[in-house]
C-alpha cells in the first residue's frame, strides 16, 4: 500500500529528520533517540517508503538492543528507556526480525511492576501486576498498554502476563471513562483522563475484552473529539476510536492540518510519526 498523496509532504518531512549516523531526534537539531526512530520506522512501513530510507534506521535500532533483549533509549544511556522494548518488539515483528523480536518479548514478559498494599484512599487493586516505566517500580497505564500491544501483535495475547496486564488496565480505567497516567481517582474523586493514554489503552484491550467494559472510554473520546487539540492526542484518539469502528474523519482532518502547519522547531518527530500512522488508517498496533 502506498501513502495517500496528501500525506507525501509529511512523509518527506519525517524522512528529513533522520540523522546521518542513524536514529531520529525528538526535535530537529537534537540527538538520536529510540522512541522517534521506532515510531518513524512504523510510519515509513505503512507509507511503503523505499528500503534505503528505513534500513539505516532499522540497523541503528537493532544496535540499541542489550544482551537481555531490552532496548536502550540511545547508544549512550543503555540502562534507560527500557519501557520502549515493547515498541521495539512491534517494530522487529513488522520488519521480520524474529530473533530480535523474541529477545525483546522475553524482556517484556520478565519485566514486572512491584505491588504494594491496597490503600483505602484510592479505588484500585495495588496487588495487580502491570508494567513500570523503570524496573523495580510501580505499574503505570502507558507502559502496561505498550506491553500488551506488543504481546497482542506478536501472538502472545493469551500469555498469563497479558491476562493480568488487561486486568490491571481495566482496574485503572476511570469509572466515567478514560485513563489517567496511573490512578483512576483519589479520595473518591476521579482524576482527569488523558486523550493519548485513553486511545493507547483502548488499542491495548481491543479484541481481548468485552467492548462493554470499555464503552464508557470510547464514548468519552467520541463525545470530546472537538476538545482534542494536540498532535499526539489527536493521533491516539483517532487510532483508538477507529480500531472500534467509530467515525474519525473529522479527527484525521484536524490532525493532518495541525501536522502540516507546525513549524520545524516545534515539530516532535515521534508525534509526527504516530500522526502518519493514524492518517494511514492501518491498524499497526492491533493483531
Amino acid at each position: 500500500m502506498t501513502a495517500a498523496p496528501e500525506n507525501a509532504a509529511l512523509i518527506k518531512r519525517l524522512s528529513s529528520l533522520s540523522l546521518a549516523g542513524g536514529g531520529v531526534p525528538y526535535y530537529k537539531g537534537g540527538g538520536p533517540s529510540a522512541e522517534p526512530a521506532l515510531q518513524a520506522l512504523l510510519a515509513l512501513s505503512v507509507s511503503s517508503a523505499p528500503a534505503e530510507i528505513s534500513n539505516p534506521l532499522l540497523t541503528w535500532a537493532t544496535k540499541l538492543q542489550n544482551s537481555d533483549g531490552s532496548i536502550a533509549i540511545n547508544p549512550v544511556h543503555r540502562d534507560q528507556g527500557l519501557w520502549l522494548t515493547a515498541l521495539a518488539a512491534v517494530v522487529f515483528h513488522k520488519f521480520g526480525l524474529k530473533d530480535a523480536r523474541d529477545r525483546a518479548l522475553g524482556f517484556v514478559v520478565s519485566l514486572k511492576s512491584v505491588t504494594i498494599p491496597n490503600d483505602p484512599r484510592v479505588r484500585q487493586n495495588n496487588l495487580l501486576t502491570g508494567w513500570p516505566w523503570v524496573p523495580g517500580t510501580f505499574g503505570w497505564v502507558e507502559p502496561t498498554a505498550w506491553s500488551l500491544v506488543a504481546l497482542n501483535v506478536c501472538g502472545l495475547g493469551g500469555h498469563p502476563r497479558a491476562t493480568e496486564g488487561r486486568a490491571f488496565l481495566l482496574d485503572r480505567e476511570i469509572l466515567s471513562g478514560g485513563w489517567n497516567y496511573g490512578n483512576p481517582g483519589l479520595n473518591d474523586r476521579e482524576l482527569l483522563p488523558f486523550w493519548d493514554t485513553t486511545g493507547l489503552a483502548l488499542i491495548a484491550l481491543h479484541g481481548q475484552v468485552d467492548v462493554d467494559k470499555v464503552r464508557a472510554s470510547l464514548d468519552l473520546l467520541d463525545k470530546n473529539q472537538e476538545k482534542i487539540d494536540s498532535p499526539c492526542g489527536l493521533a491516539w484518539a483517532a487510532m483508538g476510536l477507529e480500531t472500534y469502528g467509530r467515525d474519525v474523519a473529522r479527527l484525521k482532518m484536524r490532525l493532518f492540518s495541525l501536522l502540516s502547519s507546525l513549524p520545524e522547531d516545534t515539530l516532535n518527530a515521534a508525534h509526527l510519526a504516530v500522526g502518519l500512522i493514524a492518517l494511514s488508517g492501518r491498524k499497526v498496533f492491533v493483531a
